[in-house]
């Protein structure tokens, strides 16, 4: 089933086809805004569930202290749904847990001064942010770190004990990424920012062992390994740094950065996404670079909206959960308002990961721009419908009322035991 969905995958690119991929099984592309639904379609082929219709009000609709559903979505929760925001220390200031309250955040990201203090300090803190969001009637919050293993790994003393370069087949990968979902979940973590699905292709890569290497099916194999394993215990994993930074010279975390080469080029290294891109318990990061020949601009992809409509539909066969790189990054540093530029142009989630500041200013800016009319009511709702579906599977938020029935059946149904609607793939290539 991969090799079929590989060389369909492989003989797409080389027609240049931008909008429709084949492959085994159902791989129906239908766009967010269509009254059809999406088929999402599992790492080898073949087609999970089709999930139902979601009605758009429930992105950021206010809730009782008990959870449920009360009134209507005002603009500034269904804004405050699509950031996450940190904090700095192992102690979140009072100010924060009053974004958290008032809705201004829908989500939190962890790191390594945040969970210093150990696996029982850190799920104490995990409960207090989720019982801050609750106490303001909201969803419950994605809590997310970046735990890849090897030099990033926010946890230190949590799996995995390898580095992505160190999992030499797709089982240890799994094996890993096992360990890893489990010891996450149990400190109420449900979003893991890992793992890195990048193709290495450039001598002395920044990304340095953070890659699995620099063979897209050995990537893709290993990656979505890893991916399986985090899934199996009910947390979300994260492809990144789509279209991918394999090829890129310098890190978007320093400089503005941008890629120079083809098209082809690029999608070849589309494996990873073709394999378990648009998984439910999986999400999608879109990087800061430049892809001249992608977007035919000079406009970073996470603010590009062919990366959203052309690209991603293209690697994935579907529309999954989208998240920024750091949108307080060095290689935004000259673009004017990206958090309302990146909604616009598809993002659901919206990643300020620099300082608690980035957040708080950011719910400021996009409040008086979606006041303003600036941003897109409609991609709006589209993000909210994403982030309320992926928390309703990873982070136990009760649905709508009007989809309550059909989203439980399909989050029984679409999900496999275990959390996850992947496998493993088999039939591994030999290593390089």
């Amino acid at each position: 089933m991969w090799g079929r969905r590989h060389r369909a995958f492989a003989a797409t690119v080389a027609a240049g086809a931008t909008l429709a991929l084949a492959g085994c099984g159902e791989t129906t592309v239908t766009s967010r805004s269509s009254s059809a639904p999406v088929i999402y379609t599992s790492s080898i082929g073949r087609p999970a569930p089709t999930p139902k219709p979601k009605a758009k009000t429930h992105a950021a609709t206010k809730r009782s202290s008990s959870g449920s559903p009360v009134g209507a979505p005002t603009l500034a929760h269904m804004i405050g749904q699509t950031i996450v925001g940190r904090f700095a220390g192992s102690i979140p200031p009072s100010s924060f847990l009053d974004q958290i309250r008032s809705g201004e955040l829908g989500g939190v990201i962890l790191y390594t001064e945040n969970v210093a203090d150990g696996e029982t300090a850190t799920r104490q803190l995990d409960e207090q942010l989720q019982r801050t969001a609750k106490e303001g009637g909201n969803p419950p919050l994605l809590i997310m770190t970046d735990q890849e293993g090897g030099e990033v790994k926010r946890l230190a003393w949590a799996p995995p004990e390898l580095a992505a370069a160190e999992m030499a087949s797709s089982t240890i990968a799994q094996s890993e990424g096992e360990e890893t979902g489990r010891a996450l979940r149990s400190v109420g973590i449900n979003i893991d920012l890992a793992p890195v699905a990048d193709v290495v292709h450039v001598a002395g890569s920044f990304l340095g062992r953070r890659s699995f290497g620099s063979d897209p099916t050995l990537v893709a194999e290993r990656a979505c390994g890893f991916a399986a394993g985090i899934a199996s215990q009910g947390v979300a994993y994260t492809l990144k740094h789509f279209p991918g930074l394999g090829r890129a010279l310098t890190s978007t975390d320093v400089q503005p950065t941008t890629v120079n080469a083809t098209a082809n080029l690029l999608r070849s290294d589309y494996l990873p996404y073709v394999a378990c891109g648009n998984n439910p318990n999986g999400l999608v990061m879109v990087n800061s670079a430049i892809y001249p020949s992608l977007t035919g601009t000079s406009t970073p992809a996470v603010l590009s909206p062919k990366i959203y409509e052309t690209e991603l539909p293209l690697a994935t066969s579907g529309h999954p959960v989208t998240i920024s790189d750091d949108l307080q990054s060095p290689a935004l540093a000259n673009e004017v308002t990206p958090g309302q530029r990146a909604i616009n142009a598809g993002l659901d989630i919206l990643l300020y990961a620099t300082t608690q500041e980035g957040s708080r200013d950011a719910f400021q800016g996009l409040l008086a721009a979606a006041d303003s009319g600036s941003i897109s009511r409609t991609k709006l709702e589209q993000a909210g419908q994403a982030i309320q579906g992926l928390k309703e599977r990873v982070a136990g938020a009760l649905p709508p009322p009007s989809a309550a029935a059909g989203a439980e059946a399909t989050a029984s149904q679409g999900v496999k035991a275990g959390g996850t609607g992947i496998e493993r793939i088999g039939g591994e290539s030999n290593p390089e």
